[in-house]
């Protein structure tokens, strides 16, 4: 999913944290990790491409298409797991669940628009013991899918 939706949907459940718990911080954490939680594609970029920031390469985010690998650190599961379970209390609870949802609706929706996802692509572990290597942990198309993809992208108008 483009960083527009990502802000979008995580608009919504920030209005509804705040509708719930009537945090405003939580509510603004909740909105932000919601799509701040793609900084993670410029580790990918950098591996792909180095330092030399190219715009246009880096809105694509298919970076694995030229460098064979797919990290994306903070797109996990298991990370999202670990921040619920740890970050607990009833003062935490507005940012535990707004956050947690934001993440999780994030993660969602990116292996539901990405057509080269599999089931595991976002589990961290499944991607280290892989290697990052994204001949596995991607559909076998994923060169093709990810071209097409941003290829319908530009000419939907």
């Amino acid at each position: 999913m483009r960083t527009v939706g990502h802000i979008i949907t995580s608009a919504g459940v920030s209005c509804a944290s705040y509708y719930v718990y009537r945090s405003r911080k939580a509510a603004l954490a909740s909105f932000l990790v919601g799509f701040l939680i793609d900084l993670d594609h410029i580790f990918d970029y950098v591996r792909a491409h180095g330092w030399k920031f190219n715009w246009v390469m880096f809105k694509e985010a298919s970076h694995e298409n030229y460098s064979g690998k797919l990290y994306l650190p903070l797109h996990s599961y298991e990370l999202l797991a670990l921040f619920f379970l740890l970050f607990k209390g009833k003062s935490r609870q507005p940012y535990r669940v707004g956050i947690t949802v934001s993440i999780l609706t994030h993660l969602l929706l990116d292996q539901r628009c990405n057509p080269s996802r599999k089931v595991g692509t976002y589990f961290l572990a499944s991607r280290i013991r892989k290697r990052f290597n994204a001949n596995q942990i991607l559909h076998p198309d994923y060169r093709t899918a990810s071209h097409n993809h941003s290829h319908q992208r530009k000419h939907k108008h």
